[in-house]
């Protein structure tokens, strides 16, 4: 965080030796200090010398306003039909999709064994995508798994989006937005509220700041501790062993605990599945390229939909 502060001193030497002189110095004296404004108590009062900002429950209050008024102008950032706000939408909404679209593969196999209309329209849009490819239309081919990848779940088919070129740029505008809307909230200045906050996070994080925090400091940041790990996104110890709890006990005994079901087994089942690899070998080496790629892109649904595939190849026609 910038820290500016601008300090200006204005001396003004009178080099008056006349008593009439010496009279109007006290007069001028006397009109300065009862016109001088009385501080305000109320605000941080950082010392001349660059001191610390005292952590009074006003100014614990005044940095919470302030921290929201950032959170708040970011959400607005990212509502807006920007480059920017585009790109934190699709981001946010594929992150979401992730989990769902895993669990979906975790059954999918089973689905479409015990759905025939389902594996065939998988089928069907799989072979549509693949003819695509044969033809060179990689457009094409994409647009074909992506809509098989949807036939899995929806969530599968959202796609990661590009970033803009300009990301940093675009971040860094809106992260000073962000730092303004906190200043004009909290009335704070630069300076003072980055001193403020090295203060309270040192003192959540049960660790001392520079030149130390007296009880009143450590009080009055306690009173608002929670608000405040929330805004700066401080999370104890304890909460992350809570946030991922270990697994929890299960009073149903190992042998009878659910469990995928096992493919067929037997020497006429593999038998079956062999045939089929020598069958189609060709077409199962492609699709195992076609999957290492994805899997060197980062492409988690599309290398699973295409897994999933070649098993299909493989236990086409197979049964115990």
């Amino acid at each position: 965080m910038r820290t500016l502060r601008l300090l200006v001193a204005v001396l003004v030497a009178l080099g008056m030796s006349t008593p009439a002189a010496a009279q109007f110095k006290k007069l001028k004296d006397a009109v300065t200090k009862k016109s001088d404004p009385k501080p305000d108590a109320s605000a941080p009062q950082p010392p001349a010398d660059g001191g610390t900002v005292a952590l009074t429950p006003d100014v614990v209050d005044r940095l919470l306003i302030g921290l929201r008024a950032a959170q708040a102008e970011r959400e607005k950032a990212a509502k807006e039909d920007t480059p920017y706000g585009r790109y934190i939408r699709a981001q946010a909404a594929y992150a979401a999709a992730q989990p769902k679209c895993e669990a979906a593969h975790m059954t999918w196999v089973q689905r479409m064994v015990a759905d025939e209309k389902l594996g065939k329209r998988y089928t069907a849009t799989v072979d549509k995508a693949m003819a695509a490819q044969q033809k060179g239309d990689m457009a094409g081919y994409q647009a074909g798994m992506y809509e098989a990848l949807a036939i899995v779940d929806p969530s599968c088919a959202v796609k990661e989006p590009e970033r803009p070129s300009d990301y940093n740029e675009l971040q860094r505008a809106v992260d000073e937005r962000a730092n303004q809307a906190n200043l004009k909230a909290s009335s704070f200045t630069d300076r003072e509220l980055g001193m403020a906050s090295d203060r309270v996070i040192a003192i959540l994080n049960g660790s001392d700041p520079p030149g130390g925090a007296s009880a009143s400091e450590k009080s009055a940041v306690s009173a608002k501790g929670p608000e405040l790990k929330a805004a700066y996104g401080i999370r104890d110890a304890q909460e992350q062993r809570v946030a991922k709890p270990g697994p929890a006990a299960d009073s149903t005994p190992p042998a009878q605990a659910q469990a995928p079901t096992p493919p067929p087994t037997g020497p006429g089942y593999s038998q079956c599945m062999v045939d089929n690899i020598q069958s189609h070998e060709a077409e199962i080496q492609a699709l195992g390229d076609r999957g290492s790629a994805a899997q060197e892109a980062g492409n988690t649904p599309l290398m699973m939909a295409i897994a999933d595939t070649i098993m299909r190849i493989q236990n086409a026609g197979c049964s115990k």
